[in-house]
């Protein structure tokens, strides 16, 4: 049902400017078997690479769990790319293909 997580690769945490909860979200991945050296802020003007990860917040306002991705695909010059049809981020994320790994809860 999962795919294969190798997490020894980068994992982008966003945020959506919720700082308050990095540390927290830190502390999740590591009991997922992330590498606290292996993660960083995803930033707006450069996404990760096909093969790494990202975990998101979610929803931004009221975040309740972690949504743990794997970067597929980058976009194409000619648009949209990947396994998902809408936006799911901002900035270099805007059209970054990814795909659904799991959700871990906040609380």
């Amino acid at each position: 049902m999962t795919s294969a997580v190798d997490t020894t690769k980068t994992i982008y945490i966003i945020l959506h400017g919720k700082k308050d909860f990095f540390e927290q979200v830190k502390e999740k991945l590591v009991l997922k078997g992330f590498k606290k050296e292996k993660m960083q802020n995803a930033h707006l003007d450069k996404a990760g690479n096909p093969g790494e990860y990202v975990a998101m917040i979610w929803p931004p306002m009221t975040p309740k769990e972690i949504l743990v991705n794997e970067i597929i695909e980058l976009p194409s010059k000619g648009g949209k790319n990947g396994e998902r049809g809408e936006n799911r981020g901002m900035g270099a994320w805007e059209n970054v293909g990814q795909k659904d790994l799991y959700r871990i809860p906040l609380k």
